[in-house]
């Protein structure tokens, strides 16, 4: 990986990439290493930097194993250390075992990467922004911002009888239903916090702060406003399911630049 030192104090490169989240394992093999460069230059993790300084670290990272598919994906935001696709309704994220029509085998027939990893995923029935990682450095930063709730995803749904939501938090257990893999509201489930940003007319904003499989969709249900097209939970007849992930926001692990992506 290629970077540049966006830090304007002298510090080590050590301390740079701790602040940059890189994980312990990876920290240990650059300890170890001779291929780091500073500037065109052999040096070493605990060598200082300064702002402008150009680093490049070895890439211990293995080629990602998707098959290619003969699809192409809609690439909303590309850089040389990530992207921002759109999922197309009833596509899994990556494949299980022989797969290849998912969105990861789309995207590495589209996107020139080695290493393409997605550090989220979105339900099948779902359309929208998936963040892919194109090497191993940024998807351990990402995953790291993902944990600490530094990237903000943002949901749109359009609902039937919105009048029985209101703007605020919906905070309601969820578990898997006894005889059946479709998810519950159930005092003995797992924590499930829903935010409602906006509501206008039919259209719902919404963020989440927990990742339960069916969480929007589940607790919309139970409040009497299910979304559009959702047969599982009852949602009025409709072609394709009317739950978007519409928006991704974070700042960029390396660059530091304000990354804001809207489908």
């Amino acid at each position: 990986m290629i970077f540049t030192i966006t830090n304007k104090s002298e510090d080590s490169l050590e301390n740079v990439l701790k602040s940059m989240h890189i994980p312990k394992k990876e920290m240990h093999w650059l300890r170890m290493s001779k291929d780091i460069k500073i500037n065109d230059e052999e040096k070493s993790i605990r060598d200082f930097v300064h702002q402008g300084d150009i680093v490049y670290l070895p890439d211990f990272s293995n080629k990602s194993s998707y098959e290619k598919s003969n699809q192409h994906v809609t690439v909303q935001y590309e850089d040389d250390y990530l992207a921002v696709v759109i999922k197309p309704h009833r596509q899994k994220t990556h494949p299980n075992n022989n797969e290849t029509d998912t969105l990861m085998n789309d995207a590495i027939n589209t996107i020139q990467s080695n290493y393409l990893e997605p550090v989220h995923r979105i339900d099948f029935d779902t359309k929208g922004l998936v963040i892919l990682a194109k090497n191993s450095y940024i998807k351990k930063m990402l995953d790291y911002m993902i944990e600490h709730r530094e990237i903000v995803r943002e949901y749109t749904a359009y609902v039937s009888r919105p009048n029985n939501l209101k703007v605020g938090d919906i905070s309601l257990p969820i578990k898997e239903a006894r005889h059946s893999n479709h998810q519950e509201v159930n005092r003995h489930g797992k924590e499930a916090l829903t935010h409602v940003l906006s509501i206008k007319d039919n259209k719902v904003k919404l963020q989440l702060s927990t990742g339960r499989t069916h969480q929007i969709r589940v607790h919309l249900s139970h409040l009497g406003s299910p979304i559009i097209g959702d047969n599982i939970y009852g949602g009025e007849k409709s072609k394709e399911l009317q739950l978007f992930a519409s928006r991704v926001q974070f700042t960029h692990p390396v660059t530091k630049e304000n990354i804001n992506i809207e489908m």
